[in-house]
């Protein structure tokens, strides 16, 4: 029997930065924030990380940019 050199590791690759902040919400908030954030060009995690950013009064922080209403 051979020894591995390296075990595999389960989920995801490291992307390097940031923690994990995982949160709930209720499924249709989340299908609508989902939808936004399509409409809006972006993705979930940059407009989640803005919104953290602006409610913490960062330097600099402004709120994301949102899609006009349909």
């Amino acid at each position: 029997m051979t020894e591995k050199s390296e075990t595999k590791r389960r989920g995801r690759p490291a992307t390097g930065h940031g923690d994990v902040a995982p949160v709930r919400v209720d499924k249709a908030v989340k299908t609508a924030f989902d939808a936004a954030v399509a409409a809006a060009g972006s993705n979930r995690s940059k407009v989640t990380e803005q919104l953290w950013a602006w409610y913490a009064r960062r330097p600099g922080a402004e709120l994301p940019e949102r899609p006009d209403p349909q």
